[in-house]
């Protein structure tokens, strides 16, 4: 039986005994392995008075020889293990270390490893110690200057941090490149990549006049893709500056795409290396949502240089304090750059989507966790998304300019330090005067809470009571008292006719149970809540379908409104979910309150289209799983598809309409405007294939066969792949035909099939498609594309209730944790749903 693994407390924390200050490295990159010297600089860290051990940490390295101070050390001076190199009774020294690795051979793609043809590394949160051994901490912050050395025909591009210092060539056709990076950082931000690549170069002038040279590094024959993304990492610099006055502080901005990556991106200083999903586009090979993804991602890891570089976290325990300040920056961003209304929907459902179900199941844990066992596990939702809303609750309740000021502060005070999320808080207490110490409550509060309303309203005296409760889940293993949460609520107040008879003000909660006065009020009050969604909780508010009508039809805030169109929706398909319990037959068609409202939305020529698309869309099945119990993932299916057949079928001639009307001009663009477009014909398709599939057949072929984007290509895909039309296969054949050639493209072939097999099929299918010669067994994109798509999207096989699904995924999962852990953990996010499951499903 093997051993429980141990687990790391934040109460533990203790600053290391030593600090590497400077290192030298030199890597020479060869066929079967790969040769590190490093030279250290080693100072203490406290003032000790005899000498200590010098632990320096170390994995999957073999080790050559060790020098101390230029003369090779004694063999009693150190001990070796798998895991550590133990330097005893060690002053301040000079280290020399020389170690081979193996990058060939390297599948976790942790460390230095190879992608394709070429080499890079990820080395957070734990993959420095697989290149040399190291302080691997991210509170040891160091000088880096670098060699690369290589074949020069097979790697003529060798790059790392910082800047480009020297360059030349040696015997046998060999090569150097030394960098330098002249800010100190942890060894979880170095990074380097050999390979023979496609330089595409661009320039950006910074506000105070510098030049930035920009380089993406790419497959050969992939650069005329990059535009896209180049693009918005020189608005992304633009936006930082005149935003928050934050200007790039190297000459040299580099990005490296590769495909075989673990993660979205990775922002090593002034190196990044992405995933190519997030790099590439064109018209023909990337949707809407990639151009997006594309600018929010760039954006994301270019803002890491200020929130996560220059000053970065202490310890894992504080990874929000960079990534959750940074998703915050990065969805500003985005928003400033399209919609900011569509923006913030679009983060709000995802967080509803994944992060809502996270807190409730066996993860739950707070933003910043007091003990972790495996710090890859945490990479959550709940560490991203939820940490993100926090820091804009910290904007909501000081405003934008208080906000401005203590963000300003805490990068001027610990700018070139690793800190803490109490660092980070305290300066915005500085800065904007307001006192956080309750509001720190979130930082250790694992859990969505809850918020209950009622709504007491006395005729006689025209006055309205609202009663607010907070209830909080019991979830995670935090232990103790964590103390009431502060948090602000935006709400406004209409009457029964839509009318607003209080502005939106902003409510600081502060108690268990307080209570809000409304005078001089003639009726009931119906209340518009959580406007903008100004705290990342659940809201218990017994409101009436005409209640929510008003709402869909009067409120001014986009959020309230998309939220209320959405409770209309549940409790429709709730409905339909109950009826077909009792008879499977069951016919539906809208109810007229419902259709008039909707009616109201689809002729409201002042709602742009994106947005419009986004107010009606019928919630996800996963959605729907937090509302509807017993979780009988076929009646849900089912329901959701008649509810959607009553929409399609009872705006038939509507869809058609614009269908044709927003045909585009034979031009693309990624404007609002355009995206919003596209977004809207493909709303239209999809309700006239749910409304009326015969019908619609030989609307979805020329759709299919005209498309002039992947936007429209991959929606009649998806539709193809949910129908039972006899051409079925020779359309996704079609799909497959003209784009095999396109890995990218063809993770939505994959997912698109993956997403939609049926219960008796789902093995045929999913072992045709993982055996086909296009399927990367080890890239994790393909990984994700297939499995992940599986499992996240097809509820029904996923689900069933002979466990053929679970029993799949679990042979899946154990499979790729052999050679890539990072992938399988987080392949198994779905199994967080077995707190609600029924015990058939549970066993």
């Amino acid at each position: 039986m093997s051993e429980k693994p141990n687990a790391i407390y934040l109460k533990d924390y203790k600053a290391p005994l030593f600090l590497i200050e400077t290192i030298e490295m030199e890597v020479d990159i060869y066929d079967d392995f790969t040769f590190v010297k490093t030279k250290l600089k080693v100072k203490k860290n406290h003032s000790l008075s005899t000498p200590q051990n010098l632990v320096l940490n170390g994995e999957k390295l073999e080790f050559i020889a060790l020098k101390i101070n230029n003369e090779m050390a004694n063999p009693e001076r150190f001990s070796l293990s798998e895991q550590q190199l133990v330097i005893h009774d060690f002053k301040e020294e000079a280290v020399e270390i020389h170690n081979k690795i193996f990058p060939q051979r390297n599948k976790s793609l942790e460390g230095f490893y190879q992608s394709g043809n070429i080499f890079c590394t990820q080395c957070e949160s734990e993959g420095f110690r697989k290149i040399t051994y190291f302080i691997d901490r991210p509170d040891n912050m160091s000088s880096f200057l670098v060699t690369l050395k290589a074949d020069k025909k097979r790697f003529p591009y060798l790059l790392a941090n910082g800047n480009r210092v020297d360059q030349g060539d040696l015997e046998a056709n060999r090569h150097f490149v030394k960098w330098h990076d002249p800010f100190k950082k942890p060894s979880y931000l170095f990074a380097m990549v050999a390979g023979d690549l496609q330089r595409v170069v661009d320039e950006f002038k910074t506000q105070s006049g510098r030049k930035v040279g920009i380089e993406f590094y790419v497959d050969p024959g992939q650069g005329y893709k990059c535009q896209h993304a180049i693009e918005s990492l020189k608005a992304s610099m633009k936006w930082d500056e005149r935003t928050y006055g934050l200007e790039y502080d190297l000459d040299l901005y580099m990005v490296v795409a590769v495909e075989s990556f673990n993660f979205g991106a990775m922002e090593n200083k002034g190196l990044n290396i992405f995933n190519s999903a997030y790099v590439l586009a064109d018209s023909k090979t990337a949707t809407d949502d990639d151009f997006q993804h594309i600018e929010g991602v760039i954006g994301h890891e270019y803002f890491h240089n200020w929130s996560g570089n220059r000053v970065t976290c202490r310890d894992w325990f504080q990874l929000t304090l960079k990534e959750g300040l940074t998703v915050y920056r990065d969805q500003e961003f985005s928003s400033d750059q399209l919609s900011r209304s569509v923006k913030r929907i679009e983060d709000v459902r995802r967080l509803k989507e994944i992060q809502f179900p996270e807190d409730m199941g066996p993860m739950s844990h707070p933003i910043r966790p007091s003990f972790y066992i495996e710090i890859n596990n945490f990479y959550t939702a709940t560490v991203y998304e939820k940490g993100a809303e926090i820091i804009r609750m910290i904007e909501t309740i000081i405003g934008k300019d208080q906000f401005k000021k203590g963000l300003a502060l805490y990068f001027k005070r610990f700018d070139g330090q690793a800190v803490t999320t109490d660092d980070f808080v305290l300066a915005m207490a500085e800065a904007s005067g307001k006192d956080f110490s309750q509001f720190k409550n979130w930082y250790s509060r694992p859990g969505t809470p809850r918020l209950k309303f009622e709504v007491v309203y006395d005729p006689h005296l025209k006055n309205a009571q609202i009663k607010i409760e907070q209830i909080y889940p019991k979830v995670g293993n935090e232990k103790g008292d964590l103390g009431v949460l502060e948090m602000p609520l935006k709400m406004s107040v209409l009457d029964s006719y839509g009318k607003t008879i209080q502005v939106e003000q902003t409510i600081l909660l502060h108690q268990m149970n307080q209570t809000i006065n409304i005078p001089n009020i003639h009726s009931k009050p119906i209340l518009s809540l959580n406007r903008q969604f100004s705290a990342p909780v659940e809201i218990d508010y017994p409101i009436s379908k005409e209640e929510l009508i008003t709402l869909m039809g009067h409120d001014g805030d986009p959020y309230v409104k998309s939220e209320s169109i959405n409770q209309l929706f549940i409790q429709e398909i709730e409905n339909l979910f109950k009826k077909l319990q009792l008879d499977s037959q069951v016919t539906y068609d809208l109810p007229k309150n419902l259709k008039d409202a909707f009616l109201k939305i689809l002729d409201d020529k002042q709602i742009e289209s994106s947005l419009k698309s986004l107010y009606l869309q019928v919630p996800s099945e996963n959605q729907l799983l937090q509302k509807l119990f017993p979780l009988d993932f076929e009646r849900i299916s089912k329901a959701r598809t008649l509810f959607l057949k009553a929409i399609g079928h009872s705006f038939y001639d509507f869809w058609l309409h614009d269908l044709n009307a927003f045909k585009s001009k034979g031009t693309f663009g990624v404007s609002a405007q355009e995206m919003g477009a596209r977004a809207w014909r493909n709303t239209c398709l999809h309700y006239l294939f749910h409304g009326d599939k015969n019908k619609t057949e030989p609307i979805l072929k020329d759709f299919f066969n005209s498309a002039e984007t992947m936007t429209e290509e991959a929606m009649a895909l998806n539709l193809y792949c949910q129908s039972d039309y006899q051409v079925k296969d020779e359309m996704i054949t079609k799909f497959y035909k003209k784009w095999k050639h396109e890995p990218l493209v063809m993770l939505r072939w994959f997912g698109s099939q993956a997403s939609n097999f049926k219960p008796e099929e789902f093995k045929a299918g999913m072992s045709r498609l993982e055996t086909d010669p296009v399927f990367r067994k080890e890239v994790p994109n393909d990984l994700r594309g297939l499995y992940g798509s599986f499992a996240r999207q097809n509820l029904v096989s996923f689900h069933h209730q002979s466990g053929q699904g679970y029993q799949f995924m679990i042979e899946k999962v154990k499979m790729i944790d052999r050679f890539n852990p990072q992938v399988a953990s987080r392949l198994l996010g779905q199994f967080s749903l077995i707190v609600k499951l029924d015990d058939v499903r549970k066993t």
